[in-house]
């Protein structure tokens, strides 16, 4: 069972391969790990069989498949994920982001971009001595309240490739968070090869914001009054900074003065 942002999920395998799967995950998501019995809100079937014929019929019944183990925990992480997601639709904001937070006071700091565009790498690069929230999906609620959802790091094979490995963050040398955690700031990335010199930081309208925010929360429109939600939450951090650069280490100065510098 793992415990995404508060949602249990609940993991169930067949096939003659389960146990490559089933005995990989608690070390994976060790900062996820739910509560013993409680009950499961969302489950993902998966089907891990030597023959193809048994992976075929998992398929057929809507069930998760894969050929190689480290090709289907990648894509079991990504369910897992959107379960979780489709479980608080309507419920809570939850941003395509990133987020890091201050040890000391829980001031997190939330960095969303779409898919594929560096969350990962943004959190390898600044996470050291601050903990470690999420590398992918940022839950806040009503309150400010951030979920923290420290699942592994879906880390690319080669920097070309479509292909990740699933990474325990302990193996990166990161921390999940032991207290509390609330929104403090808000970012959106912007990286292009095409920038040059030092990271540029502006802040954004609230209408600019939204605009560019609302892309990257699911089920906004589930939710009651989202528009008015979404822009109270960019004015309760007193804004939103767009960052654009070439390279997460570019922004070490930004976090740093987000965040507190490390020590």
């Amino acid at each position: 069972m793992v415990n995404a942002f508060e949602v249990p999920v609940e993991v169930l395998v067949e096939g003659d391969r389960a146990d490559e799967v089933t005995q990989r995950l608690p070390s994976l998501w060790e900062f996820c790990e739910a509560e013993v019995d409680v009950a499961p809100e969302a489950t993902v079937l998966v089907t891990f069989d030597h023959d193809p014929q048994v992976l075929a019929r998992g398929r057929e019944a809507g069930r998760l498949t894969r050929d190689r183990p480290d090709d289907l925990l990648q894509v079991l992480t990504q369910r897992i994920t959107l379960s979780a997601i489709d479980a608080r639709a309507g419920q809570h904001l939850m941003l395509h982001a990133c987020a890091l937070a201050d040890p000391g006071s829980g001031a997190t700091a939330a960095f969303v971009a779409p898919g594929g565009t560096g969350k990962t790498t943004f959190v390898r690069t600044h996470a050291q001595n601050r903990w470690y929230v999420t590398d992918e999906t940022t839950v806040v609620l009503g309150d400010g309240t951030v979920l923290p959802y420290p699942k592994p790091l879906s880390v690319r094979r080669t920097p070309s490739s479509p292909f990740k490995d699933e990474t325990a963050p302990s193996r990166l040398g990161l921390t999940a968070p032991s207290g509390p955690t609330h929104l403090s700031a808000l970012c959106l990335l912007e990286r292009t090869d095409e920038h040059v010199g030092p990271a540029r930081v502006e802040t954004l309208g609230t209408l600019d914001a939204l605009i560019a925010l609302v892309p990257q929360t699911s089920h906004l429109p589930e939710m009651a009054e989202p528009l008015r939600r979404l822009a109270a939450l960019c004015e309760s951090v007193g804004g939103v900074h767009r960052v654009t650069y070439r390279e997460a280490a570019q922004v070490a100065g930004v976090v740093d003065e987000l965040l507190g510098g490390r020590a």
